[in-house]
C-alpha cells in the first residue's frame, strides 16, 4: 500500500515543525541578544534568564533550541557539560505537569502518579545535584501556564541554582510567549526576569519567508521538483502573517498533493490547493464552535462570494434568507444578521470593509483565508451534523 517510492519528496523530516535548521534566516539580532544575555553563563556558569516574545511562527522556539545547541557545544568543549529541557506549557499547563517533565529529564521512568509537586521537585533537585551538568529549561507558550496562576514554579526554577551552587553547575531559564508575561509574574520572580531580559521577534518579511521555504525545499524536495513560481507563491500567501510555520506547512501540503499528480513537480496550482487546506486564522475548531445561526450566515457568505473578491453585505443577507429557508431556520432581522457578521469576523473567517459607493456607504465582506467553495462545503457538513435532515 505504501511501497511507492516518492517522486517529489526527498526528506519529509525537514518539513516537521520540530526540525531545527543549520541556519536561522533573519534571526541574527535575536541570536546576538541571547549571546549577550547568556555570556555570564558561558564564561562563569552563572544562572541566566531570557524572555522571548513575538507572534506565532516567528521562530522563537527554533531560535531557543538553536541557541542552546550551540551554547552546549561551546560549554562542553570547555569542560562544562550542558543539557537542555524543552517543556511546552500548552501540553503541560500546571505546576505539577511541568515539574513531572523536569523530574523525567533525569529519570525517564518517574511515575506520573503518587507524588506531589514538592516531592517531584525535590527528586529533580537531587538528581540535578548529582548530574554534574548544568541545565537550560525552556518553557514554551509559558503564558498558558501563567494565566492559570502557576507562578510558583517559575520562582522555584530561578532560585534552584542557589541551592546547588556548591556543585559548580546551575539551572537557567528561557521563557517563550506570544505576549509579554512580565505583568503575570510575582515580585519574587520579577527580580530575576527583568524587562531588559526580553528578546523580541518580529514577523518575517516576504524575502525572509521566500528564503526559508527555499532552503527547506533544497533539503526536503528532490532536485528539479519545485518551480520558483511555486516558492514565490508560498511566500506571497504567508507574507500577510509573517508566519514561517504557515509557509512550511504550505510547502509540506503542496508537496504531498503533487505526489498524487502527474506533473512531476510542485507548481502554483498545487500551492493553491494547499492554501485551501491551510489557513492560520480559521481553524476547524473555530468553525465548529459557531452556533447554528452563525454557521448559516457563514455558509450564506461563502455561497454568495463565488469567485468574487468581496460582496456587499446586502447580497450576503439575501443569500442568508435563502439558506435559512433551506435549513428550516427562521431568518433574523437585519440588525441581528449584522451582529452575527461582526461575531464571525472576530474569528478571522471573514473581513468587513466600509466603502463609499454611488448610493452611500457600503459594507463589503470578504474571505481572506479560505476559498468560498471549500468554506461552503465545510459549513454544509457542519450544518448537516447540527441539523440532521434540515436541508432535505
Amino acid at each position: 500500500m505504501f511501497e511507492k517510492v516518492s517522486s517529489i519528496i526527498r526528506d519529509p523530516s525537514v518539513l516537521d515543525y520540530d526540525y531545527v535548521p543549520d541556519y536561522l534566516v533573519g534571526r541574527d539580532s535575536q541570536m546576538a541578544s541571547l549571546e549577550l544575555l547568556f555570556r555570564p553563563f558561558a564564561e562563569y556558569t552563572r544562572s541566566c534568564t531570557a524572555m522571548l516574545t513575538g507572534p506565532v511562527g516567528t521562530g522563537k522556539t527554533a531560535t531557543a533550541r538553536f541557541f542552546c545547541a550551540r551554547m552546549a557545544e561551546y560549554c562542553t568543549s570547555h569542560g562544562r557539560p550542558l543539557d537542555t529541557l524543552l517543556v511546552n506549557c500548552r501540553n503541560r499547563n500546571s505546576d505539577a505537569a511541568v515539574t513531572l517533565a523536569m523530574a523525567r529529564h533525569f529519570d525517564k521512568g518517574f511515575p506520573d502518579r503518587g507524588f506531589s509537586s514538592d516531592e517531584m521537585f525535590r527528586s529533580f533537585r537531587n538528581r540535578m545535584r548529582e548530574s554534574g551538568r548544568s541545565l537550560v529549561i525552556i518553557l514554551d507558550e509559558v503564558d498558558v501556564l501563567l494565566k492559570r496562576g502557576s507562578v510558583d514554579i517559575i520562582y522555584q526554577i530561578t532560585r534552584l541554582s542557589e541551592e546547588i551552587r556548591d556543585r559548580g553547575h546551575t539551572v537557567s531559564l528561557i521563557m517563550i510567549s506570544q505576549e509579554s508575561v512580565v505583568d503575570m509574574l510575582d515580585e519574587a520572580s520579577l527580580s530575576t526576569f527583568r524587562r531588559s531580559n526580553s528578546v523580541v521577534f518580529e514577523r518575517y518579511t516576504h524575502d525572509e519567508l521566500r528564503e526559508i521555504v527555499g532552503r527547506r525545499a533544497e533539503l526536503a524536495i528532490l532536485p528539479g521538483c519545485i518551480s520558483d513560481d511555486a516558492l514565490d507563491m508560498i511566500a506571497d500567501n504567508s507574507e500577510e502573517y509573517g508566519d514561517a510555520r504557515m509557509a512550511i506547512e504550505l510547502l509540506d501540503r503542496a508537496s504531498n498533493i503533487a505526489e498524487g499528480d502527474t506533473a512531476g513537480e510542485i507548481n502554483p496550482e498545487h500551492v493553491r490547493s494547499a492554501r485551501a487546506m491551510v489557513y492560520s486564522a480559521v481553524s476547524e475548531s473555530k468553525l465548529a464552535a459557531l452556533d447554528i445561526n452563525r454557521k448559516i450566515v457563514l455558509l450564506a457568505v461563502a455561497r454568495a462570494m463565488k469567485t468574487n473578491r468581496a460582496i456587499p453585505s446586502s447580497v450576503a443577507e439575501k443569500t442568508y434568507a435563502v439558506v435559512c429557508e433551506e435549513y428550516g431556520v427562521p431568518a433574523r432581522k437585519h440588525t441581528q444578521f449584522w451582529l452575527y457578521v461582526q461575531d464571525i469576523e472576530k474569528t478571522g473567517a471573514i473581513r468587513t470593509l466600509v466603502k463609499n459607493g454611488q448610493n452611500g456607504r457600503i459594507t463589503m465582506i470578504s474571505l481572506p483565508d479560505i476559498p468560498s467553495k471549500v468554506l461552503a462545503a465545510k459549513m454544509e457538513d457542519l450544518l448537516e451534523k447540527a441539523i440532521p435532515g434540515g436541508a432535505a
